[in-house]
């Protein structure tokens, strides 16, 4: 298959993990992460913003002028709601008038970035692609980002300028974790947990004495978050550091940055190592920090885009496994058939692919017609 369309497959599959096609997320309530899509037909620009989930943009509002919104946090479907103006959700009925919980931007009547402008844009030319802020969830141009993007290979998260001046604790964190622009590098994480975990004398800043006092702001100190990939590492400082007395930290970590005095520039966008978020303090006064200036989610290391893409792959991998264990209770024939029948599919669908991608009109339409044909062809082979 063309590397394009491949990309194309596994970004879909990232974006829709833990999506339900068929029902409607709405009995879930405010899922976590899901897969969120505004409709322009039953709500056009001037009106509140709604937003609804995968199976209701399938079913409800099959056909209309829809736009994806990638994925939302802590949103619950607002299909049908006061919002439609008496159109009714047809996969679940019984629903409140609003969402009150959920947030909204531009982005749900197909509008981006701080110039406002959709996507694709047919004035724009180039049609460069766009990156997502985790605090707002806006999706920005490069060029209007006033801050150079950076290429690293440990780089996965990006907070725009108006979030970070928003929540300007941020910016002590980023003199420390952010990656530079001007050099493309960042410490590595064992440089930069052994920074955060000494003070300006060299000293730990964790105690494990009789002498310790127990009322500092960090008394409360929780287990270390595992990193991104799930499983702190035992020669990581912080870990080693922590482990010894988890409760007896004897300084609140933003604290501790704070006095080391590192010089930020407080301007334009900042992107982050996928790291980052694990050498986030979690005293008892920085969680309601975070909680105030409506960021908790920081501190949830399920919410990034990472983890989303690992789950997507784990539900993936569940479904090959339960597509071989439902092959292997058939006999020989019946598997051949099977196989070759999945064997057309994909070769039928790395056409359509490499032909849509060479047109640029990979749609839902497009892609709803070539089932239609395939089911017909299906029919015609069976009679």
């Amino acid at each position: 298959m063309d590397q394009c369309a491949v990309d194309e497959l596994h970004e879909a599959f990232a974006v829709l993990a833990g999506s339900d096609p068929d029902h409607c997320s709405y009995s879930k309530g405010y899922m976590k992460r899901q897969a969120v899509f505004g409709c322009n037909t039953c709500v056009p620009a001037g009106m509140e913003p709604a937003g609804v989930c995968l199976a209701c943009a399938n079913t409800c509002h099959d056909g209309h002028d829809i736009c994806e919104l990638y994925t939302k946090r802590n949103f619950r479907c607002d299909c049908g709601n006061e919002k439609f103006h008496g159109f009714k959700c047809k996969l679940h009925t019984d629903k409140e008038g609003q969402n009150v919980k959920n947030s909204y931007n531009h982005n749900y009547f197909g509008r981006y970035c701080s110039c406002d402008r959709p996507y694709p844009d047919e004035d724009d030319q180039a049609n460069e692609e766009m990156i997502q802020c985790i605090v707002c969830e806006d999706w920005f141009h490069e060029k209007h980002l006033e801050a150079p993007a950076v290429d690293c290979d440990a780089l996965m998260e990006m907070i725009c300028d108006r979030c970070m001046t928003r929540v300007p604790f941020l910016w002590t964190y980023a003199a420390h974790f952010a990656v530079s622009p001007l050099n493309k590098q960042s410490l590595s994480k064992e440089q930069t947990n052994a920074a955060l975990m000494t003070d300006e004398n060299g000293s730990c800043l964790c105690t494990d004495g009789p002498d310790a006092p127990s009322a500092s702001p960090c008394s409360q100190q929780e287990e270390p978050t595992a990193g991104a990939a799930g499983h702190p590492s035992s020669a990581d400082p912080m870990t080693c550091c922590l482990a010894q007395q988890p409760s007896e930290v004897t300084k609140c970590i933003l604290n501790a940055l704070n006095a080391k005095g590192a010089a930020s520039a407080r301007t334009g966008a900042v992107f982050w190592p996928y790291y980052w978020r694990a050498n986030l303090c979690t005293c008892t006064d920085c969680k309601r920090m975070y909680v105030k200036t409506g960021v908790p989610f920081l501190l949830d290391e399920s919410d990034t885009l990472l983890a989303h893409e690992e789950k997507a792959k784990a539900e993936a991998l569940r479904s090959e496994e339960l597509l071989l264990s439902c092959i292997s209770s058939l006999n020989h024939v019946q598997q051949l058939e099977i196989i070759y029948q999945y064997n057309d599919l994909k070769h039928e669908l790395r056409e359509f692919l490499q032909s849509a991608n060479q047109r640029k009109d990979v749609t839902p339409e497009a892609f709803r017609e070539f089932l239609e044909e395939l089911q017909t062809r299906k029919k015609r082979r069976l009679n």
